[in-house]
């Protein structure tokens, strides 16, 4: 092993090089798009889904989707739902979180 590749943990505790965070999945990007477009995600977590979306189509799509969805429908405050669609979309995502 080299000098270099020895010391490089040394190196990122000091902080003179910085750990490579993992890279994103698409399942998680889909479960951070909200944060994601709030701008609500660290700094860390907005570089990975910024990385991944560099690379990926079906999640770039996916993205420009949702900020359409959001355009189109405006704001829409949970008072604005009827009981029984609001508890439809609940079970959904619970359903959809569990599979």
């Amino acid at each position: 092993m080299s000098q270099e590749g020895r010391f490089s943990w040394l190196r990122r505790i000091l902080g003179r090089e910085k750990a490579t965070a993992a890279p994103l999945a698409c399942r998680e990007l889909v479960e951070l798009v909200t944060n994601y477009l709030d701008g609500a995600l660290t700094p860390g977590e907005h570089a990975r889904v910024e990385s991944h979306l560099a690379d990926c189509p079906h999640c770039t799509r996916y993205v420009e989707q949702m900020r359409l969805t959001i355009r189109a429908t405006g704001e829409l405050r949970e008072a604005d739902i009827r009981p029984e669609a609001r508890e439809a979309l609940l079970a959904a995502f619970r359903d959809w979180k569990s599979g």
